[in-house]
């Protein structure tokens, strides 16, 4: 039995080697070099992604962190000032209603001290219960205040009236008519004073 020969389009079909086949899919591959280099150096661009953009957010983002850490800082000062003030002047109603039982002892103190004949034991008593209560108000912050002499200060004082005096400088203060208090250096209560004003010609 005779061989079949080949017909003449299988064997053009098997002259057709690999390396054609390969050099032809790299001209194919070799025609998107120029996008891809592109892309490479543009790699935003072909994300579609907006640099300038990202880096005004970040700033933002950046802005509005530093102004939340400030917010808590100023926070935290605000609640450990309250706390501090709130141990500080934990006693200031108690010592308000403490002033007049302060002023009670004053007024006795004047009264003994300048009644005749008044008992020496019961005035060194009372002297002595005053400065006991005046030590213990003391040490929870509590100041007396007393400025005979000193010039005139409406923070601290009130002024119930003015008198000519050449013994004191103008506006100083010439005599006390109720003492004032301070509480860990805050005035709970101005002193009543008398201001001294020129002698007039």
């Amino acid at each position: 039995m005779a061989e079949e020969k080949s017909s003449p389009e299988l064997d053009i079909t098997k002259n057709v080697t690999d390396e054609t086949f390969f050099e032809d899919i790299k001209l194919e591959n070799d025609t998107s070099e120029p996008e891809k280099k592109q892309a490479s150096e543009n790699p935003e661009s072909c994300m579609g992604v907006d640099t300038a953009s990202i880096e005004t957010q970040v700033d933002e983002l950046r802005e509005a962190l530093m102004r939340t850490q400030a917010d808590l800082q100023n926070v935290r000062r605000r609640a450990e000032r309250d706390v501090e003030n709130a141990h500080k002047y934990a006693v200031e109603k108690f010592i308000k209603d403490l002033l007049a039982v302060l002023d009670s002892m004053d007024r006795a103190l004047e009264l003994a001290e300048t009644t005749e004949g008044f008992d020496s034991v019961m005035l060194e008593g009372t002297q002595m219960t005053h400065k006991l209560l005046l030590d213990t108000a003391a040490k929870h912050g509590v100041e007396p205040m007393n400025p005979i002499g000193e010039p005139f200060d409406p923070k601290e004082h009130q002024a119930i009236s003015m008198v000519e005096s050449a013994a004191y400088d103008v506006n100083a203060v010439m005599d006390v008519m109720q003492k004032g208090y301070k509480l860990e250096g805050r005035v709970i209560r101005a002193a009543m004073v008398v201001v001294a004003k020129p002698v007039s010609t």
